[in-house]
């Protein structure tokens, strides 16, 4: 154990600055983790179990860690085996996210060292349980595509941008609310006043997370931002895979259609689509890369 230099302290002191150290260090842990970055969305897969008061916080230390550089934290709890369920995510703020649902499936076909499987997942914020189909294409990299839980709701509501009022489709998720923007141009507006007008208007709602989904659909360019209560943390992501299931969603709700696209994200392409029978949502499905660091400890 290290202590710090002490200069004209008194014994006392002496002990008293020894043993602030020494309970210092017994309350720091080794936190077991893997990296995985699904379309450039960045996750943290914590191995060691942590107690559901404990993750907040934790997931906040680890963000703000020089040596990981992520966009969420998710805590992983491994369980069952291959076409079976048991694999189960809570992510740091009791939100769903379906990019950390489909990656959890790609790191356990690694773990099982499985060319293909399929896996039942369960995910915080989400009471329905996801299948996930995983196939390898190279050493940590696989092609990771999951059933996403059909919207609650999908609606049209008009909020003000700079005096201008706008239309946005509010898709409502198990664990997430996305605010959906679609027009020509739209990737390319000042999305920090967008974000300020959604900010404002769902103030006023106790969501555990929301999004803000900016979609040019002339040439399915999107960026995503997501914002989670608990955590209090914004982040304008690099994919966004429950927003690429709530784009696809208003898509087919607007035109009454079945919807497969590839979504170009700041940092890579999810392929989502939809499906619609008799003017309902049937099916929503997102899958792209996922690729996977190996386990690294980290003291916290």
């Amino acid at each position: 154990m290290q202590y710090t230099e002490i200069i004209s302290i008194t014994g006392k002191g002496l002990r008293w600055q020894r043993s602030r150290l020494e309970k210092r260090e017994y309350m720091m842990k080794n936190i077991h983790y893997v990296l995985a970055n699904p379309s450039g969305n960045t996750t943290v897969f914590v191995l060691n179990p942590v107690a559901d008061g404990e993750r907040a916080g934790l997931a906040a230390r680890l963000l703000r860690s020089d040596c990981i550089k992520a966009e969420q934290v998710g805590f992983l709890t491994m369980n069952g085996t291959a076409n079976g369920a048991g694999l189960r995510i809570d992510m740091m703020g009791g939100e769903f996210c379906g990019n950390a649902s489909r990656s959890a499936a790609a790191y356990a076909a690694m773990v099982e060292g499985l060319e293909t499987s399929e896996y039942i997942i369960s995910c915080s914020g989400c009471m329905t349980n996801l299948k996930a189909n995983v196939r390898k294409r190279a050493s940590g990299v696989y092609d990771a595509s999951i059933e996403m839980p059909l919207p609650q709701s999908v609606d049209a509501v008009i909020i003000d941008i700079g005096g201008a009022p706008c239309r946005f489709f509010r898709v409502v998720l198990p664990g997430i609310v996305h605010f959906v923007f679609m027009g020509k141009g739209a990737a390319a507006v000042n999305r920090n006043i967008f974000w300020q007008a959604v900010k404002t208007y769902a103030s006023g709602e106790n969501y555990a997370a929301y999004g803000l989904i900016l979609l040019d659909p002339t040439i399915w360019k999107m960026i995503p931002a997501v914002y989670v209560k608990q955590t209090n943390t914004l982040y304008w992501e690099h994919s966004c895979g429950s927003g690429s299931a709530a784009a696809a969603a208003a898509i087919a709700y607007m035109g009454n259609r079945n919807i497969a696209v590839k979504l170009q994200q700041p940092g890579g392409v999810i392929a989502a689509a939809a499906v619609v029978a008799k003017g309902e949502l049937q099916y929503i499905t997102i899958g792209g890369e996922v690729t996977l660091e190996t386990e690294k400890i980290i003291k916290i």
